[in-house]
């Protein structure tokens, strides 16, 4: 699951004043005599309950990255490629249109990884989270979201309970004229090795077709070729704790040591009067490599993090469905195994096609 900077709700129409309170009734007109009779009573029967109103967020997204080089530390050299997939559905509940908007659903994201032997990384990473949050109007100015996606984060070799994790995000929206709005926010993982990270973006209208759109975690700049295709250049920011199988480290070679081997050999016999005869030894020594498993690797929790940079389009085909398309260079990736101060990162790129498609109803 992508455990990305949070990112705020953009339509302009949510972002309306509260509208105040009605009062329980009117007060009575002054110099109004207290002794007359009453005023035939006005109906004042409760208004109709205001309907809950549901909507339905779909995101399915699927990417493939070709082979990098990547150091293993003293384990050598080996290609990376990667085949990523993903898919998100959350319901949005409003009841009445002032009212915060309580968000629930589900998502699954899995990385698989093309390794090449005795790689001391996992193969597989994968996150099947619920989606729980609720986005809220603050100060009359500022629409906020909160999220927590809690769910198991693992190697898919493992179901057990510790692989339970608990990521958020806390973002805000400040509108700060009709072409300019500011973004700060932070996200929380306390398995991250920097457990809460703090963000500001800004998206600016440059004019009416130009967009600048500098939000993590996917800053882009966007032009409007016509209303249903937008084409951009940007890149895209990703991090991720993962916690690994409790036998992961014996099952990979995580250093080689050398070390050197003594032998003997007997080769003759010799004679110490008055002692009896003496064996001669050939003594021979050389180095010999083994490779030892990585015990600190078990059940570790490994930070994985990349940054692609590319240029793609998207086509808004109805009102409902979005599609986009894009390509580019995965510069950096890092399996970062912090707790055990092991690190393994790209020396070379590679390039990288991305498919995705949104619906909302």
């Amino acid at each position: 699951m992508k455990r990305r900077l949070p990112l705020c709700l953009m339509g302009a129409g949510l972002l309306l004043a509260w509208q105040p309170l009605l009062r329980a009734g009117d007060l009575a007109p002054a110099g109004a005599d207290s002794t007359a009779s009453p005023a035939p009573a006005e109906d004042f029967s409760a208004p109709p309950a205001s309907p809950v109103t549901l909507s339905y967020d779909l995101d399915a997204d699927a990417s493939y990255v070709g082979d990098a080089r990547t150091n293993f530390g003293r384990a050598g050299q080996g290609d990376v490629s990667e085949a990523q997939s993903s898919a998100r559905l959350v319901l949005g509940m409003q009841k009445g249109g002032d009212s915060p908007i309580f968000r629930l659903g589900l998502s699954y994201e899995r990385y698989d990884f093309g390794l090449s032997k005795g790689a001391p990384v996992p193969n597989i990473l994968q996150a099947a989270n619920l989606v729980v949050g609720v986005d809220f109007q603050a100060f009359n100015s500022w629409l906020v979201r909160l999220e927590a996606d809690p769910g198991f984060y693992n190697d898919a070799r493992s179901t057990a309970f510790r692989n339970f994790n608990v990521p958020f995000s806390l973002g805000g929206s400040y509108i700060a004229s009709e072409n300019l709005q500011w973004i700060v926010g932070l996200g929380g993982d306390f398995n991250r090795q920097i457990p809460v990270i703090p963000a500001i973006g800004v998206r600016w209208a440059v004019t009416d077709d130009l967009v600048i759109d500098a939000v993590l975690p996917t800053p882009r700049i966007e032009y409007s070729w016509s209303k249903a295709l937008t084409l951009y250049v940007g890149c895209d920011l990703d991090d991720g704790t993962y916690r690994l199988d409790r036998h992961f480290g014996n099952g990979v070679g995580a250093t080689v040591v050398k070390k050197e081997v003594t032998t003997q050999k007997i080769i003759g016999y010799r004679i110490v009067p008055p002692f009896s005869p003496q064996p001669i030894y050939q003594v021979t020594r050389q180095q010999v490599s083994t490779t030892v498993p990585g015990p600190d690797l078990n059940n570790a929790v490994v930070e994985y993090d990349e940054v692609r940079i590319g240029a793609g389009l998207t086509w808004k085909a109805s009102k409902a469905f979005t599609f986009e398309m894009e390509a580019g260079y995965l510069p950096y990736r890092e399996f970062d195994f912090h707790r055990a101060d092991v690190h393994f990162s790209n020396d070379d790129g590679a390039a990288y096609g991305r498919m995705s498609v949104n619906a909302q109803f």
